[in-house]
């Protein structure tokens, strides 16, 4: 039996469930929530799993058939990617979304990668990037380039993370300066 689920209820499930439940199809927004901020929502609530579990959780934000956006269930991916479940026929995926996992040392991950770009664009989609440190990205898959939606902190933060390691980091970047960095 599938059931759609409200983003209300999403966010009371256990942040330390380790993958979604296998009978839930899409999480609906709440009416009148903006793209961004169902992404924001969605990636704030796995933060603490993907900061535990040290690995990326990445999905899907979907325009279902009545206009309304949805998202599907996070996949749990690997230290450094992460592959999404398929959208049902009836929504239109509109955006990627995905953690950067656990604060490291040696892991630049406080802004999106090359990779993480080119799969969006490869996908035809934009994309939504919650970081260690609590910045949030939006991936502009056409047009290739990021921008930072808000910082350090605007979502919920590693509590191991120590800021300043990756330099400075810029709000809005092309892929070719990210391919500099």
């Amino acid at each position: 039996m599938k059931f759609v689920l409200s983003i209300a209820a999403a966010l009371m499930v256990s942040a330390c469930q380790a993958e979604a439940p296998r009978d839930i199809e899409v999480i609906k927004a709440p009416a009148g929530m903006s793209e961004v901020e169902f992404a924001k929502a969605t990636l704030n609530r796995l933060q603490t799993v993907s900061f535990a579990n040290n690995r990326e959780y990445c999905g899907y934000i979907l325009r279902a058939p009545d206009g309304t956006l949805a998202a599907t269930p996070a996949s749990k991916g690997k230290v450094s990617s992460c592959r999404g479940t398929e959208a049902p026929e009836e929504y239109l995926v509109v955006a990627s979304y995905h953690t950067h996992g656990a604060f490291e040392y040696d892991t630049p991950a406080e802004f999106p990668s090359v990779g993480d770009v080119e799969a969006d664009e490869a996908e035809g989609v934009d994309g939504y990037i919650s970081t260690p440190g609590g910045r949030f990205w939006y991936v502009d898959g056409a047009e290739l380039e990021v921008s930072q939606i808000c910082g350090v902190g605007c979502m919920a933060q590693d509590p191991n993370f120590e800021a300043g390691l990756d330099g400075r980091i810029e709000v809005s970047y092309s892929l070719e300066e990210l391919r500099g960095l």
